[in-house]
């Protein structure tokens, strides 16, 4: 498979924003949306809250991300 046919795979069609800064309401976000997203956006107001803790529970599922 190609990597630009495997970017555009249903399930990387949307980047969900975490602009958050809470690590529960992150994780009930990722929780809920389960298999139907799996590209994140960690914006800048969680990563300070949270720092690394969001971007290991992302890991942990498995998910793709990104951060600003």
């Amino acid at each position: 498979m190609h990597k630009v046919e495997k970017i555009c795979e249903v399930n990387n069609r949307i980047i969900v924003a975490l602009d958050m800064n809470s690590f529960d309401k992150m994780k009930e976000m990722v929780d809920e949306l389960g298999d139907a997203v799996s590209f994140y956006k960690v914006g800048m107001e969680l990563y300070y809250s949270v720092g690394q803790k969001a971007v290991e529970f992302l890991k942990s599922k498995t998910k793709k991300f990104f951060w600003i």
